[in-house]
Parts: C-alpha cells; sequence; structure tokens
C-alpha cells in the first residue's frame, strides 16, 4: 500500500480536476442563459477551455520532466482552483447585475476559458508521466495507467451527480464548492506525495514528434477512439431527446442516466477487468475497439432507454479496454528521458477530440440524427482493422511482464 500510495494520491489529482470539471459543466447552460448570452458563447467558452489543454499539454509534460511531478502538479491545483474561483465570482456578479455584456463575457471567457484549462492541461499529463516514472513492467505500467483512467471514469460519474444535487441549493452551489475541494486536493498532494530524489539524477527532457514511428499509430487510434466517444457525448441529449420524445426535464433525467451507465462500465473496466485480465497492452487496444464497435452499432440502432444505456455501457467498456493500453504502449517503447514528451503528445491528442468533437457531431446531426453514429461505426471499424493490419500497431509489448525501452 505504501509503495502505490503516490500512484493513488495522483490519480486523486486526476479524479479531483474531472469531478470539478463536470461538476460544473452541467450548471454552464442555464446559467450562460440566466447571463444572457447564446448557446454558441458557452460553446466559445468550451472550445477556449479545449484549445488551452492542447496548446498546453506539451508545454506541462517537459515540465514535469525539468520541474519535478510534485510542483507541476500543485501549480495545475493551484491554478484551477483560482481560475475556477474567479469564475464563480464573476458568475456571481453577473447575476447580480454587477457586470454584464462583453466584459461579463471576456472575464468568464478568461477565468473558466483560459485559466482553468491552461491550468487543467498538467495534471493529466504528468499522472501519466508520474505513473510511466514510478513502473516498471509492462504488467505494473498497465496497472497504473488503468488507475488514472478509472479516476478519470470516476469524475465523469461523480461530478454530473453531485453538481446535480448541489445545484438545488442555488445554481452557484456547485460552482464555489468546485475550487474547495481541488484546493483540499492540492494540499492532501503537497503533504503526502515526496518530492523529486535528491540522489537521482533527473534526465533533460527531450521533444518527441508526433510523427515517430513509435508514436503515431497509437496516438492516431487514441484520437479515434476518443473522437466516437466524444461524438456521442455532445449528441447523446439530443437522440435521447428525439427517440424517446421527452420534455426538457425528462431529457435531463434520462441522459443523466445513459451517461452514467457509459461511466460506470469505463470505472468497472479499468479499476476491477484490466488489472485481473492483466492483458498486454496490443490484446487491450484491439479488444477495446472492437467492443466500441459493437457499442457504437447498437447506439445506431437503439430506439429506447434500455438499449440506449446498453449501447453506451458497451462504448464505455470499450474505451476502458482501450485507453491503459494506449497511454502505456507509447511509454513501453519511449526511452526515460522521453516520457514527458510522449505523455504531452498523449494529452494533446486526446485533448484535440474536444475541439472537435462538438462542432462535429453537432453538425452532423443537423443533417440526420444517425449520421454522427454512423461515422462512428465507420471510423471505429476502421480502426479496428488497423490495430490489426498496421506494423507500427505491432511495436506494442505483447507479454505482459519483461523489460521495456522506458528501463534503458
Amino acid at each position: 500500500m505504501g509503495r502505490n500510495r503516490p500512484i493513488l494520491l495522483v490519480c486523486l489529482a486526476v479524479f479531483g480536476l474531472m469531478t470539478g470539471q463536470q461538476m460544473v459543466n452541467p450548471i454552464l447552460p442555464p446559467l450562460v442563459r440566466e447571463l444572457g448570452f447564446s448557446e454558441l458563447a458557452l460553446g466559445i467558452v468550451w472550445t477556449v477551455g479545449a484549445s488551452g489543454v492542447v496548446l498546453a499539454s506539451s508545454f506541462w509534460s517537459r515540465r514535469s520532466t525539468t520541474w519535478g511531478h510534485r510542483p507541476v502538479l500543485l501549480i495545475s491545483l493551484t491554478g484551477a482552483t483560482i481560475g475556477l474561483l474567479a469564475f464563480a465570482v464573476v458568475a456571481h456578479a453577473g447575476l447580480a447585475g454587477a457586470l454584464a455584456g462583453s466584459l461579463l463575457f471576456t472575464l468568464i471567457l478568461v477565468s473558466r476559458g483560459v485559466v482553468f484549462g491552461i491550468a487543467w492541461a498538467a495534471t493529466p499529463v504528468t499522472a501519466q508521466s508520474y505513473v510511466a516514472d514510478a513502473t516498471s513492467g509492462t504488467a505494473e505500467r498497465v496497472r497504473g495507467m488503468s488507475l488514472i483512467g478509472a479516476a478519470q471514469g470516476l469524475g465523469l460519474a461523480v461530478g454530473p451527480a453531485v453538481g446535480g444535487a448541489l445545484s438545488a441549493i442555488g445554481l452557484l452551489t456547485p460552482i464555489y464548492a468546485v475550487p474547495v475541494v481541488i484546493a483540499v486536493i492540492a494540499v492532501l498532494v503537497w503533504l503526502g506525495l515526496p518530492g523529486p530524489q535528491t540522489r537521482r539524477s533527473r534526465p533533460p527532457a527531450v521533444r518527441v514528434s508526433p510523427l515517430d514511428p513509435r508514436m503515431w499509430p497509437f496516438l492516431t487510434t487514441g484520437f479515434g477512439m476518443y473522437l466516437a466517444f466524444g461524438i456521442v457525448l455532445m449528441t447523446i441529449g439530443f437522440l435521447v431527446q428525439d427517440r424517446l420524445q421527452l420534455t426538457t426535464q425528462g431529457t435531463g433525467q434520462a441522459t443523466g442516466l445513459v451517461m452514467l451507465a457509459g461511466a460506470s462500465a469505463v470505472i468497472l473496466v479499468q479499476a476491477v477487468a484490466v488489472p485481473r485480465l492483466k492483458w498486454a497492452p496490443l490484446r487491450l487496444i484491439r479488444v477495446g475497439v472492437v467492443v466500441m464497435t459493437a457499442g457504437m452499432v447498437l447506439m445506431t440502432v437503439a430506439a429506447d432507454g434500455l438499449l440506449l444505456g446498453a449501447a453506451m455501457a458497451v462504448l464505455g467498456a470499450g474505451l476502458g479496454f482501450g485507453l491503459p493500453g494506449i497511454t502505456a504502449a507509447p511509454t513501453l517503447l519511449a526511452t526515460r528521458e522521453e516520457q514527458g514528451a510522449v505523455a504531452g503528445l498523449v494529452g494533446t491528442s486526446n485533448a484535440l477530440t474536444f475541439m472537435l468533437g462538438p462542432l462535429l457531431g453537432t453538425g452532423l446531426y443537423e443533417i440526420a440524427p444517425t449520421v454522427p453514429y454512423l461515422l462512428g461505426v465507420v471510423l471505429l471499424a476502421g480502426l479496428a482493422v488497423f490495430t490489426f493490419v498496421h506494423p507500427g500497431i505491432r511495436l506494442a509489448p505483447e507479454r505482459p511482464s519483461g523489460l521495456v525501452a522506458a528501463e534503458r
């Protein structure tokens, strides 16, 4: 337990930021309307936040190598706390009428979009880099990466539920609660996560190209899996309302249950199945893509709430299998000096999907409700073939043990 405690603290940081983001996000649509802004304005805030993640991930990955994991995590958590607290104060002032118009929108964009997005970007890449640095064998590496994925999945499930419950007290209650939660986690990380080892020489930070033949097959596969899942997340509310003929209030409740099914599957697979099965990264990737393809097919044809929930659960299970393989395989093919850069590439690739997913999913949904999901089927089926036939994918270790490049 003592040896795993630092990894669990890092996962707690990931869980805290994901939970905080998801606590706030469901409150944003009604809040934005109360403040007098359009849906497009909210989309701009989300896109700016995702852009911050994309632009800052590689920077933070290099800093985690040169400065150390603990300082970067503390900077990330502190920055996220400041950004969300500033957003809460700005939103409060907007609702009170003290701020309005372009000034109000600019302050929201800076606090929730720029500051929070840039700060948020540091934690996932630093967590991946920390696990890569703290683990030595393939099985241990995959287990550590699956814990990070489980922390993200748990935050994805817990955040909306807690945010919705707190919003019953007041619309701003969850927005004020989130920075408090993240600040507490920052204190725990500060007290419990060990600092850099003084006797250990810190390797110089190096850059790794996304076109590196060791990296791009896994970056491409991860990007495709996340994009397919993101398209579903951004359109599932519309789909639930249209297919089940629900009212606005009923749609929110039903959509929450469907999303909970997907998030629960991610958690169950990454926290229970992946550690017990001890599959190598290559097998996790292939199984994950195939299972996600089946889930997307079911999502395309599902006609009732039970089938939609089942489809989301299958998609979540596939993502739960695939992501530990996608995050672990590149680190196992990289040297110790390249770990921070590799974590940055993975983080940037994943964040790009949150820039493209909302625009692609909603745009295709306006053409016809099934079009986004048909695209998802084609995308995932193509990735499944890719993972079985492309020689670059087969560079991933096929056995769950043995020495890796990072140990060199």
